[in-house]
């Protein structure tokens, strides 16, 4: 083929290539978005850690990152106070933060918990980044999703029990409750996000979505901490669980038969409720 064709070939493959922001601003500013995992330093990427330990990183967490990893960070550090009520305005204030790190030619990391794109507002922060006229490198998190049931002793397949998983919020935009999935027994669902409505999940399951109420639910708070908790108990009986052991965001909600599985059952009803694993008092023993 003549030359001329083949240029023009390549040009056409290319203007279909997107065009984004420079990743650093002439000033030498920079974002990072980075997910902290379900809470455990040792299970953070190679990658966030060299930047969370790095002094000259201005770093913008999410207010329910552990502990245990803002211990790690060595530089400057701003915590997002985002509670039920005030979402919108606390994300505001994080976009004024970063906005002032990018202006000041600052590395920003934007820490959040878990991964940032699996419920985690981590797209819609990248387009207002864009808007900022930068791209953010984006550096994956290990998603409570799948993590904290494991490290509960929950998984979430099982051959003969689950052969699909589905994750779900708890709150959908503007605080509306998301449309909910139809029953099917081998089918485990995961809720992030959701402890606040509880009961009210628990009942929209039952009336609305088929779901038996002896259905095995588990939870997991402070996956991964010295804090972790596993509670279990039915569709029934879990949010009247929950309240009596105070559990707290964040944690993770399992439904269906594989709560069951690693977890035993006993030989009076065969069903294994209440508090099972609590870290806190393994490490005082």
């Amino acid at each position: 083929r003549p030359k001329s064709n083949k240029v023009k070939e390549v040009k056409s493959k290319l203007s279909n290539i997107q065009k984004l922001p420079p990743c650093s601003l002439p000033n030498g500013g920079k974002i990072s978005m980075v997910g902290s995992g379900p809470g455990d330093p040792e299970l953070l990427t190679l990658a966030a850690h060299k930047i969370l330990t790095d002094p000259s990183v201005l770093v913008i967490a999410d207010r329910l990152v552990s502990p245990e990893i803002l211990e790690l960070i060595r530089g400057e550090i701003k915590v997002a106070r985002k509670m039920p009520g005030c979402a919108e305005e606390a994300q505001n204030e994080i976009y004024g933060w970063c906005k002032e790190g990018l202006d000041a030619g600052k590395h920003v990391c934007r820490l959040k918990i878990g991964d940032p794109f699996v419920f985690g507002r981590g797209g819609e922060e990248v387009l207002k980044f864009r808007e900022f006229g930068i791209e953010p490198k984006v550096i994956p998190g290990v998603s409570a999703a799948f993590s904290a049931p494991l490290l509960g002793s929950i998984p979430v397949t099982h051959r003969g029990v689950a052969n699909q998983v589905v994750m779900c919020t708890g709150y959908g935009r503007n605080g509306t409750s998301p449309d909910l999935i139809q029953y099917h027994k081998e089918q485990t669902i995961v809720f992030l996000m959701a402890v606040g409505r509880l009961r009210e999940l628990c009942q929209r399951l039952i009336d609305l979505a088929g779901y038996p109420s002896k259905t095995p639910v588990g939870i997991i708070q402070d996956a991964g901490c010295p804090s972790q908790r596993t509670i279990v108990g039915t569709m029934e009986t879990i949010s009247d669980l929950a309240e009596e052991y105070e559990v707290k965001a964040p944690s993770t909600i399992v439904v269906g038969d594989v709560v069951s599985v690693l977890l035993g059952k006993n030989k009076e009803d065969g069903e294994v409720t209440g508090l099972i694993q609590d870290m806190s008092l393994r490490e005082s023993l």
